[in-house]
């Protein structure tokens, strides 16, 4: 189905322009004419076909504005307009669009937003339906802008730590690229016909099979990363390494410690969106991203349903610490669950940005280490046949 945009009169003489779902033109066309509307110009938005979708960042953009709107007490398909006018020209215009159409015709917005399950997680949409319920939703909008800043705050918190890392990497390889093939070659010329140490020689004969096999050598790492990247789109595949990290003595603390922080702060935002801790522990654990721990909120969620707390199910598991199982028990023992969950988060980010800065700065030695042993590799088999001790090694 495509979106429409069109401009008409209506039976009063007043100029419209609105926005239209269709299979084809003529559809659409059909379905303005059954409004009483004489249409005099109409086109296909463009981007309407295919999957109309909004980014991680738009979605923040959109949610924090919306939120203003609506607490500004502005009715939502004003608000939705206003929103469309300033998204002109933007990715996000489409489906905003679209979603103003559908509340034009009576549709409420966590049905609206179904329509768009690549844009709107199972959690938003959850969130605006409680939202709706209770006939608020000024909190779960607010709430949702709260979270989706906090995801990408942790998000950008990774990637700036890891910036440094791989920046160091490209150049290793860089540097051994260029000695590989351009430095080594150039002495090999100087020392031709001379009597080299074994150990030039090895280095030599190294440097030839490099630039010999390199196409080779190149495409088997590329098939890797394309096999890597297949892969790890299949489910089974990602559990399984999933599983493995949070096995690994260096990474186990990181994962746990970053799950944890997400889904505290993801249930508090559910609970004080108005879920029931059942429907919230369910679309929480979801925020965990490692099967092992999603595995045991799974588990913990039936037992719950049966009437269990969630502090006497976690402290059987020995991947959640026991901090985060007592902290979760004084919450449900003085009935104030979300203000420790959002507690929790806000200690566990903190403790999770100081472990990923002793796993950056444990990284950025090893990675000058081996850089330097590799450079320093090759200018020992140059100074070996230059020197008195190259001689000895010789004979």
């Amino acid at each position: 189905m495509a979106l429409f945009a069109y401009q008409a009169v209506t039976k009063s003489g007043k100029k419209t322009k609105a926005t239209i779902e269709a299979f084809t033109l003529q559809e659409a066309k059909e379905k303005i004419r059954e409004q009483g509307l004489m249409l005099f110009e109409i086109k296909e938005h463009v981007g309407s076909k295919g999957l109309m979708q909004l980014s991680k960042d738009s979605l923040i953009i959109f949610t924090s504005q919306l939120t203003q709107l609506v607490c500004a007490k502005i009715p939502l398909y004003e608000s939705l307009l206003a929103l469309e006018e300033q998204a002109r020209g933007e990715s996000a215009h489409a489906v905003i669009l679209a979603i103003g159409e559908r509340i034009k015709t009576g549709s409420s917005l966590s049905k609206a937003l179904q329509e768009f399950p690549q844009s709107f997680p199972p959690l938003y949409r959850a969130l605006i339906g409680a939202g709706e319920a209770i006939g608020n939703l000024e909190l779960p909008l607010s709430r949702l802008t709260s979270l989706l800043t906090y995801q990408r705050r942790m998000r950008k918190q990774l990637m700036s730590a890891l910036t440094y890392p791989i920046f160091l990497a490209c150049l290793m390889v860089v540097a051994v690229s260029v000695l590989v093939g351009f430095v080594i070659p150039s002495l090999e010329a100087l020392f031709d016909g001379r009597d080299l140490p074994w150990f030039t020689s090895l280095v030599f004969s190294i440097s030839q099979k490099l630039r010999f096999f390199w196409p080779f050598i190149v495409a088997g790492f590329l098939s890797f990363v394309g096999f890597c990247y297949l892969s790890l789109r299949k489910k089974e595949t990602k559990a399984k390494l999933q599983r493995f990290f949070i096995k690994m003595p260096f990474l186990k603390r990181y994962v746990i410690l970053a799950s944890l922080s997400r889904f505290a702060k993801t249930l508090a935002t559910l609970l004080d969106g108005g879920l029931p801790l059942t429907n919230a522990l369910d679309f929480a654990k979801e925020a965990l991203h490692n099967a092992r721990l999603e595995e045991i909120l799974q588990r913990v969620g039936e037992r719950v349903m049966e009437g269990k707390t969630i502090s006497a199910e976690l402290v059987r598991y020995k991947e959640i610490p026991s901090l985060f199982t007592r902290m979760v028990k004084i919450g449900e023992e003085s009935g104030k669950l979300s203000p420790m969950l959002n507690q929790m988060a806000t200690m566990y980010e903190e403790e999770t940005e100081r472990t990923l800065t002793r796993l950056v700065t444990l990284a950025q030695p090893i990675l000058l280490v081996i850089m330097g042993s590799v450079i320093g590799t090759v200018i020992l088999s140059i100074l070996l046949p230059l020197s008195d001790f190259g001689v000895g090694m010789n004979i």
